[in-house]
């Protein structure tokens, strides 16, 4: 569905597109890869399949960049059992509404799902000796 939509952008694009001032003929040897319009703006010819992966590099790469980000989150809470961890905050991000790549908004749902599920998490307080626990709160 997301590979329709972005061969629609770029069937838009190229109606807006025209060459002017010669030929365009473009085969396995050629050297035009990039264009300059009447307005001196650049424009790089690039194959469908080649521009497939460089879009599908950059998805991989917004979603490692989650799970990094709410990998930190989680550990920041010290959880029990982290897969389980995970698996209740990735349902509790399914049922949100919010900006999910935020790290503060990640963090603010770990938080809760520490509130609502706090056997998934160590509580450092029962570590502690009495007198330290009153003085770190």
């Amino acid at each position: 569905m997301e590979e329709k939509n972005i061969i629609k952008q770029i069937k838009d694009l190229s109606k807006q597109v025209s060459f002017y001032g010669g030929n365009f003929d473009l085969d396995a040897h050629s050297k035009k890869l990039v264009l300059e319009d009447k307005n001196d703006n650049l424009h790089a010819v690039v194959p469908l399949e080649t521009l497939n992966r460089i879009l599908n590099a950059l998805k991989e790469a917004k979603e490692e960049s989650f799970q990094l980000k709410l990998e930190k989150a989680i550990w920041k809470y010290v959880p029990i059992d982290f897969a389980d961890t995970w698996a209740v905050v990735m349902n509790e991000l399914e049922n949100s509404n919010e900006d999910i790549m935020s790290d503060k908004n990640l963090n603010k749902i770990v938080k809760n799902v520490k509130k609502k599920h706090p056997n998934l998490f160590l509580n450092l307080d029962d570590f502690l000796p009495g007198e330290v626990r009153h003085i770190s709160r």
